[in-house]
């Protein structure tokens, strides 16, 4: 029992000083000093009235196919202010996918999701607490193109909002239908905005987080459910350091999980 409390407290230690690390510049401002502005409201989202998985058009067959269609969706406004639709990235055969809520300058300008220093610190995340790189499992977002304030300046830095109802609602089936091909056994969703959408709730995540879920959607038929385990996103970490330990434990709880899944 002595070890293995040892063996947690180090560690927690590394995971502490690996986010320290990446935390370091983003310290609280010293007194006299403006700090950074809070992120956007929310919005409320309600789950819609029917399964988000039905596509509107033909269901893709593969992985492939669906990113294809992801490029040349126009949906909504967002397909037709972007650079670059972000699909998803990571392993097709991942045990845990983790989601967002829609990709930001650095995402859009490259097409990849979680590339900026939010994802810098995801992957630390991944890397330290489960022992995992960024291949191993699959990283996507609710919404497939970067919602901003003012579409007409995607080069501005500073530019990025929430997504509305009406586009998670209209790109929300190619989420499903990535679920539904990678057959995950746990979604991991970073931040308030993805745990409302997929849990179909409008808690925040502060209040739902510390405890896992089995996602709503049915998409491989009875007795084959896909568990949600809601934490931070990274970005909060950045603007709140304290927040730190909560994930700690929230990837635990994941590592615990893929553990025991593994085992069966």
């Amino acid at each position: 029992m002595k070890r293995e409390l040892a063996g947690t407290a180090r560690d927690l230690a590394a995971y502490l000083r690996t986010l320290d690390e990446n935390l370091a510049e983003f310290s609280p401002a010293p007194s006299g000093v403006r700090s950074p502005s809070a992120p956007a409201a929310v919005p409320s989202v309600k789950p819609p009235p029917e399964s988000p998985s039905k596509m509107q058009n033909k269901p893709a067959v593969d992985m492939d196919s669906l990113s294809e269609q992801v490029n040349k969706c126009r949906k909504c406004g967002l397909g037709h202010a972007r650079l670059n639709a972000v699909f998803g990235v990571g392993s097709r055969k991942a045990k845990v996918v983790f989601v967002g809520e829609g990709p930001g300058f650095q995402e859009d300008h490259r097409g990849e999701p979680f590339v900026g220093r939010s994802g810098q610190l995801l992957d630390k995340i991944i890397e330290t607490v489960l022992g995992l790189k960024r291949s191993d499992v699959y990283i996507a977002n609710i919404v497939k193109c970067h919602p901003m304030k003012n579409p007409e300046t995607p080069e501005a830095h500073g530019n990025d909002r929430p997504p509305t109802p009406e586009e998670i609602s209209a790109c929300r089936p190619y989420l499903d239908e990535q679920l539904r091909l990678i057959k995950p056994a746990c979604i991991v969703t970073l931040g308030s905005v993805a745990t409302k959408v997929l849990l179909g709730i409008d808690k925040g995540i502060s209040t739902v987080r510390g405890r896992s879920y089995d996602y709503p959607v049915e998409l491989f038929g009875p007795g084959h459910p896909i568990t949600v385990i809601p934490t931070y996103h990274p970005a909060a970490l950045l603007r709140n350091p304290n927040l730190k330990r909560d994930t700690w434990e929230d990837m635990k709880m994941l590592k615990s999980f893929l553990e025991k899944a593994g085992g069966e």
